[in-house]
């Protein structure tokens, strides 16, 4: 009885969390919905969309991806994390009317906050750089590849010192680690 009890409660949480996670989504800011690199990938090609990486998104992306996480669903971090990081640059090239002015300026912004991304999501800083120059970037010219190496270089080590594993020295850097330490049982084979 205790057991079916606990599972009644994690089934019921995870499903609260799920639908608050979709609802802030979809009523919010439809653009945070999905991985974010096909959209990034759009951006960088030459298009404008409008509050795809504005201050809401951010936020609803920040924290749908929070409880979708907490809910127990699977979800890639790369993606999100290319997203989010964009969404910050973004954010930030508000306050600066260099950015404001110049849409090639603010592509080269965005092409090192996707490269940021991808280094926090793995551990991997020129990873990141590789994955801007080939992947969303359609124009990138040395200076923003060594401009992008930087600022992974930056969240790879801002990610070091936050520790978000929490053990240090333990040489992890990796996010959203599950483990288990109960065994499962035969109930949860069946649907």
């Amino acid at each position: 009885e205790k057991l079916l009890v606990s599972f009644l409660c994690y089934i019921t949480i995870s499903v609260v969390m799920a639908t608050l996670a979709s609802t802030l989504v979809v009523s919010l800011a439809p653009y945070a919905a999905g991985s974010g690199i096909s959209e990034m990938k759009v951006v960088l090609g030459g298009f404008v969309i409008k509050k795809l990486l504005g201050t809401m998104t951010l936020i609803v992306k920040s924290v749908g991806l929070a409880l979708s996480v907490g809910s127990g669903m699977s979800l890639g971090k790369e993606g999100p994390f290319v997203h989010v990081a964009a969404c910050c640059a973004n954010n930030v090239s508000r306050f600066f009317s260099k950015y404001q002015r110049n849409e090639a300026k603010k592509r080269e912004l965005l092409s090192c906050a996707c490269a940021a991304g991808v280094a926090v999501a793995f551990g991997a800083p020129i990873g990141g750089v590789l994955f801007s120059l080939e992947e969303v970037s359609t124009y990138f010219p040395p200076k923003t590849m060594w401009r992008s190496f930087y600022c992974a270089i930056v969240a790879f080590l801002t990610l070091q010192t936050l520790n978000p594993v929490g053990e240090s020295g333990s040489g992890k850097l990796v996010m959203f680690e599950v483990t288990y330490h109960h065994h499962w049982q035969i109930f949860e084979l069946f649907p």
